[in-house]
């Protein structure tokens, strides 16, 4: 297996939250996911919470998350 490449924790924070973004447009298209404030909606926090820990799974196959 090819050595993993270490990056930055502010790259792995934007890479973590861009995928988990796009899978969730993926999966919920028409879903209002935050209000007019731009607070996560209460009744799609789980599924965005799932989403997160699954991208970041596939992450770690990948990276190691620096400091």
């Amino acid at each position: 297996m090819k050595k993993k490449q270490i990056i930055s924790t502010e790259k792995w924070a934007e890479l973590y939250s861009e995928l988990s973004a796009y899978v969730e447009n993926k999966c919920y298209p028409n879903r209002v996911s935050h209000n007019k404030k731009g607070e996560r909606i209460e009744e799609t926090e789980n599924d965005f919470i799932e989403i997160v820990d699954d991208v970041e799974t596939i992450l770690n196959k990948f990276f190691i998350k620096g400091e």
